[in-house]
């Protein structure tokens, strides 16, 4: 019956994040447009009655989410989350009147597909050996390679596909807030909570946490079909979080020529799911352009 109920909440919890997704990337495209990690944004944002549903939507997910994981495994919850992307479409096209893309809901299905394999063969341990306050320096100096690699690449591509590099950014933002938030739980003694405040993680979960979010609208702001950046994110955020527990937190991941080979397989199903919703996000963003177009013309 536990299990039940963690994975009704685990679905409960998709469905949240799926129409926190919709209501952020709606505001974001209604929004000025602001430059990467510009703060101003979110005064923006904050504004509008849709963004701060979104808000709320997302709290509500992140605590189904909490429930979730004290009744059920999070071998199970982790992939029943992932399915936000779906319900993100289908909140989507509910808010034009039409049915969900097939093209685009095949996409994040091959995605999840693979995501999942990926994380049932990986099975990271629960044991964690963190490096220690020695290799913050180097953690940071990562973290920040790839996030401004990721912010060139989206100021050198000038199409709906800009929307990777954003999404790319912010998955990894993300997971090692997650990765972080993990160390951090593990580490403070219950009894003394006061010493939470003398932990560096905290300030390192407030300051990339907070990156992650600009981010994230910024990707939602990017592309006419949000899709795409929801399913990035979504998916993105776990595998980073697995990575950043392997190298950081000294978790070990299931490995052998065998499992390593079909743990290749899964990255290679969610590569090809990506890249399916890539190209039929933009073939429905240029659908959605004719459409605008041939209904102003037909006002005019």
């Amino acid at each position: 019956m536990g299990t039940l109920v963690g994975v009704l909440c685990a679905l409960a919890g998709a469905a949240a994040y799926g129409a926190a997704g919709v209501l952020q990337h709606h505001s974001a495209r209604q929004a000025p447009q602001r430059g990467a990690l510009r703060p101003r944004l979110l005064l923006d944002l904050i504004q509008m009655s849709a963004f701060r549903a979104g808000v709320i939507f997302a709290a509500g997910g992140f605590a189904l989410q909490v429930v979730a994981l004290h009744f059920a495994p999070l071998a199970l919850v982790q992939p029943l989350l992932v399915t936000g992307t779906l319900f993100y479409i289908g909140f989507a096209y509910a808010m034009r009147h039409q049915l969900p893309d097939a093209r685009l809901m095949l996409g994040a299905l091959v995605a999840i597909a693979g995501l999942t394999g990926f994380l049932l063969l990986a099975s990271p341990s629960e044991e964690t050996h963190p490096r220690g306050s020695s290799a913050v320096v180097p953690l940071g100096m990562v973290l920040v390679g790839l996030v401004a690699a990721c912010l060139v690449a989206a100021a050198l591509v000038h199409s709906d596909l800009r929307v990777m590099p954003l999404a790319i950014a912010t998955a990894v933002c993300y997971g090692v807030t997650a990765g972080l938030v993990r160390e951090l739980a593990s580490t403070v003694d219950l009894s003394n909570l006061g010493t939470v405040w003398s932990k560096w993680q905290l300030y390192g979960v407030a300051v990339i946490g907070v990156a992650g979010f600009l981010l994230n609208q910024n990707a939602f702001q990017s592309g006419l079909i949000g899709a795409l950046a929801s399913a990035v994110i979504t998916i993105g955020d776990p595998i980073v979080a697995v990575a950043f527990g392997a190298t950081w937190l000294g978790e070990d991941i299931a490995s052998g020529p065998v499992v390593t080979a079909l743990q290749g397989v899964m990255m290679a199903l969610v590569a090809g799911g990506v890249l399916l919703l890539a190209r039929r996000s933009q073939q429905v963003a240029q659908e959605f352009r004719e459409e605008i177009a041939s209904a102003a013309v037909a006002t005019w």
